[in-house]
């Protein structure tokens, strides 16, 4: 959880997005601000290797501490761990980009599904990211009994 701080929070390996009241009762904790690149400073620090790093967004990263910028950690972070990828989830759909995206290790995935995760998966098998979204089959939706009286 990132803010004016960052820390780490550990979260159930199940159902994680069903604790969103957990982090909504969290708030403030970390403070308002976006410093995103303070969880990629630690990682650094720490000379911690993940392979995939996921942040939840607004995309509005910004750095209310110094001049310090996402893309310069980022590049930095790839120093010691090259093969990591950052998958930014944006949540608010303001249209900003506070990475280059036009990179091999870097994708900007706009809104949320479920499904996320199989085009993440074809991504790191070396597949089309279009190409699996458009073989999502879609359902129907549930039917919709309404029953009226007077």
């Amino acid at each position: 959880m990132f803010g004016d701080s960052w820390k780490i929070i550990n979260v159930p390996s199940q159902g994680v997005l069903a604790n969103v009241d957990a982090f909504y009762r969290r708030e403030g904790e970390v403070g308002y601000s976006t410093n995103g690149y303070l969880v990629l400073e630690d990682l650094l620090n720490r000379k911690e290797r993940i392979d995939k790093i996921m942040i939840f967004t607004d995309c509005q990263l910004w750095n209310s501490r110094n001049d310090t910028k996402i893309t310069a950690v980022w590049n930095k972070y790839k120093e010691i761990s090259p093969d990591s990828r950052l998958y930014l989830f944006d949540l608010s759909g303001y249209g900003t980009t506070p990475l280059d995206i036009v990179r091999d290790d870097v994708f900007l995935i706009a809104g949320w599904s479920d499904k996320v995760f199989d085009i993440l998966s074809a991504i790191d098998k070396g597949g089309d990211a279009l190409s699996e979204i458009n073989s999502i089959e879609l359902g129907t939706p549930p039917a919709c009994n309404l029953a009226f009286s007077q």
